[in-house]
C-alpha cells in the first residue's frame, strides 16, 4: 500500500475530490504486484480501460432468463479476458404490428477464470487506472536497459526513418 508519506503530499483539486470521495490511488508497487500475477488477456482489457464485447451482428442476441420484471436479460463474455461479464436488460414492447427492444440497463460482472485468475485488484489495495498498468508493463518490459541506451537507440530509429523518408 502507499506509505503514509505519499498521504500528506499536495494534491490536484482532481486528487482531492477523489480523495474525498474515498477513491484512492492503488500504489506502484501494488500495480507491479498486480501486473505480475495477470494474464496478457486482462492487461490489454486493464490497459485498454475497457473490455472488447462483441456486437449484436457478430453474436446475435440471445436471452438467457427473464427477470420478475419481465425484462430480457441478455449475458455477453469479454472476447479478451473472459472474465469480465456484461449483463444486460432488455424490455420488448408490441406497437402496433411491431415488436421493439430497448435496453435499458447494463451491468458488469466478473467470474473468476480457470487457474483462479481475477480481473479486480485486492481490495483494499486502491484503484489501478489504466495509465498506471501501462506503466508497469512498460517498466516490466524496459527492466534491465538504461536510460542512455535508450535515448541512443531512439535517436537512431529517428536517423533510419529519416534516411528512408529520403529513398
Amino acid at each position: 500500500m502507499a506509505d503514509e508519506k505519499d498521504s500528506t503530499a499536495a494534491l490536484s483539486i482532481q486528487g482531492e475530490q477523489q480523495q474525498d470521495a474515498g477513491w484512492i490511488k492503488a500504489s506502484e508497487e501494488d500495480v507491479d504486484l498486480y501486473v505480475d500475477r495477470v494474464s496478457d488477456e486482462v492487461l490489454a482489457c486493464r490497459e485498454r480501460g475497457r473490455h472488447l464485447f462483441p456486437t449484436i451482428r457478430q453474436a446475435g442476441i440471445h436471452f438467457a432468463q427473464v427477470d420478475d420484471e419481465g425484462l430480457f436479460i441478455r449475458r455477453l463474455s469479454c472476447t479478451c479476458c473472459l472474465l469480465a461479464v456484461r449483463v444486460e436488460k432488455w424490455e420488448g414492447v408490441r406497437r402496433g404490428g411491431r415488436t421493439r427492444f430497448a435496453r435499458v440497463a447494463s451491468t458488469l460482472e466478473y467470474r473468476t477464470g480457470l487457474n483462479g485468475e481475477e480481473y479486480l485488484a485486492p481490495s483494499g489495495r486502491g484503484h489501478m487506472t489504466p495509465r498506471q498498468i501501462g506503466d508497469s508493463v512498460a517498466s516490466k518490459a524496459l527492466a534491465g536497459q538504461t536510460l542512455t541506451s535508450l535515448r541512443k537507440a531512439a535517436r537512431d530509429a529517428a536517423k533510419a526513418a529519416k534516411v528512408a523518408e529520403k529513398e
